[in-house]
């Protein structure tokens, strides 16, 4: 597939599954700075054209940073995707199991069926798409971050993109080397603290590590929505999971993440509830009715 059909293909099922994603076009720099701390994805291309080609670092800095940050959501929704399109193969695989044993299915077994069916091919294709877009943003990145170290090799904001840009790209010893220009200051800066998160869930794979440090970037920066949006991610259990979508729900209601993950984790999310309650009146001791018929002990 290429970025051409990609991009119509994705344009395609925006439109007919009138998916509800902010595209107010950014005319100013207040407006650019505005779409990338709301991670508003939606307006990252008519955020680009405001600095693309523009010389200066600031320019340059800006630039990079719009398509690495899309470039990251890309690839976050792909993940989405991928997860759908297991469960989808799950539910076939269950329903074809039944039917091949003789056992007939149910009218709604039937559609159920059909309908996993479609959404296996259609969760993979969407999977495909997003991730031929996020490798055509890491690209185009890829060309402003060289351009940036050639031109302002002693500049920290060149060494900002270089690092998100190696975290995204999974190069590690350049990762480790543009990181040191923010010893004294990283601590203290969301940005810089998110992506020591999103290092920890790639190259350390601590979840627990990650999640601490996507809540402090969101302590540091409370309306951070790429890191918020990392924390339903990397959420391990189903109330964590929920609980930090509802935050993410409240903080950007039209990002994509709410579109695509948001029924199936409140469907989990019920059904877990459900369970639980229904364990728990299961397992709730009984009421002991007195004994009307029982002797009164003697009167002493």
């Amino acid at each position: 597939m290429s970025p051409t059909e990609a991009r119509a293909f994705v344009a395609q099922v925006l439109r007919e599954r009138g998916i509800p994603i902010d595209t107010t076009p950014v005319t100013s720099l207040d407006q650019l700075l505005e779409a990338l701390a709301a991670d508003q994805v939606g307006r990252f291309a008519s955020a680009e054209q405001l600095v693309a080609g523009k010389p200066g670092i600031e320019a340059l800095a800006l630039h990079a940073s719009i398509e690495l940050a899309w470039s990251d959501d890309l690839v976050s929704f792909a993940r989405i995707l991928e997860e759908l399109g297991k469960r989808a193969e799950f539910e076939v695989k269950r329903l074809n199991t039944k039917r091949e044993s003789s056992l007939p299915l149910t009218d709604a077994e039937t559609k159920a069926l059909e309908q996993s069916q479609k959404n296996v091919a259609f969760d993979a294709k969407a999977k495909l798409a997003l991730e031929v877009l996020a490798a055509e943003r890491l690209s185009t990145a890829s060309g402003i971050v060289d351009q940036t170290l050639r031109q302002f090799p002693k500049h920290p904001a060149t060494y900002r993109g270089a690092a998100y840009f190696s975290l995204l790209s999974r190069e590690w010893p350049n990762f480790d080397a543009a990181m040191t220009w923010f010893v004294e200051g990283e601590a203290k800066d969301a940005s810089l603290v998110y992506l020591r998160g999103f290092e920890s869930l790639k190259r350390r794979r601590s979840p627990a590590q990650a999640t601490a440090l996507f809540q402090e970037a969101l302590r540091l920066n409370p309306k951070f929505v790429r890191a918020q949006a990392k924390l339903v991610l990397s959420a391990t259990d189903i109330d964590t999971r929920y609980a930090e979508f509802e935050k993410l729900r409240g903080l950007a209601p039209q990002h994509p993440l709410v579109s695509l993950l948001g029924p199936s984790i409140t469907s989990d999310y019920e059904l877990s509830s459900s369970f639980r309650q229904a364990q728990a009146a299961r397992n709730a001791p009984a009421l002991i009715e007195p004994d009307d018929t029982a002797p009164l002990s003697p009167a002493r």
